[in-house]
């Protein structure tokens, strides 16, 4: 348990910390003072020590000196939020540079500022930069993707995919299998269908049995690609490889992913063949006040 206390000669009695601890409910104004009645139930957000106008809480897990102060002069502008927003893109040709760990590491350190439900912080990596292991990975996937498919031929695996998916999802799964002929052609090749020869793999995985890990990993994922854009790096999430290894005992062992993880997103990280120089057009999504 946090060690949570309150300076009474510091707090001013504003109620900040006791209105923004609205779940966990860890305080309660006194008379000189607000008063930490609850610390057993703190969640660790650091909430309480972020809102403080004037300093007054001292908290194990939030010391002041690790807490730097948000300095509005620093924060972009809406308008260079935007466009750092719409000039990333999910880039499929990457060069032959290896990335050093030190950026991967930068990288995945940067995602953790995205929120997690409940603050549970889940959200661990793993980095594969070993070229050969990410190549035997592919075409792990690839052999996975094709077994699948020529089950899916089958007419009662059809019929309970209709029934358990529903119609427009089993079709759109019948779709997706149907490319991967395609894929073993390409992988035939001499082509990397997969992860496209990107010289990163990261995996980011979490706990079993949270409803919203999903959510948590793609918030850190977004945070990780625009900082990667910073850096001059290439992104791409990867469906194909994240969707089968989820399902594949023999896919985890071969990405050594750990007992009772789930792998929630994977993307891989280069630097680009080609740079991007304009951006493009987006449906205007369609937005509706208070439906009946």
């Amino acid at each position: 348990m946090s060690k949570i206390t309150v300076d009474d000669k510091a707090c001013i009695l504003c109620g900040a910390c006791a209105n923004v601890c609205a779940s966990a409910h860890v305080y309660e104004l006194g008379s000189r003072a607000s008063v930490a009645v609850r610390p057993e139930a703190c969640w660790g957000c650091g909430q309480c020590v972020s809102v403080c106008p004037v300093d007054a809480i001292d908290h194990d897990d939030f010391p002041l000196d690790k807490c730097p102060p948000i300095d509005e002069r620093h924060l972009p502008p809406i308008d260079d939020l935007v466009n750092l927003f719409r000039s990333r893109r999910s880039n499929r040709t990457f060069s032959d540079r290896d990335v050093s760990r030190e950026v991967v590491r930068e990288l995945v350190s940067i995602g953790r500022w995205a929120p997690t439900a409940s603050n549970n912080q889940g959200i661990d990596w793993i980095a594969i930069d070993d070229r050969t292991r990410i190549a035997e990975l592919s075409e792990a996937t690839v052999r996975t993707l094709l077994r699948v498919a020529r089950l899916a031929r089958n007419p009662l695996v059809r019929l309970i995919l209709h029934l358990v998916l529903g119609r427009e999802n089993a079709q759109a799964a019948w779709r997706g299998l149907a490319g991967a002929q395609s894929l073993a052609d390409r992988a035939q090749e001499g082509a990397d269908p997969i992860f496209y020869r990107a010289p990163v793999l990261l995996i980011g995985h979490t706990k079993t049995r949270n409803p919203f890990s999903r959510d948590d990993a793609i918030y850190a994922t977004y945070n990780l690609m625009l900082a990667a854009e910073r850096h001059g790096l290439a992104t791409c999430q990867i469906g194909l490889f994240q969707l089968p290894l989820a399902r594949s005992r023999k896919l985890r062992r071969a990405a050594s992913l750990p007992e009772g993880r789930v792998p929630q997103v994977c993307l891989v990280v280069g630097y680009p063949q080609y740079q991007f120089r304009r951006m493009v057009l987006r449906r205007i999504p369609d937005l509706v006040w208070n439906p009946r």
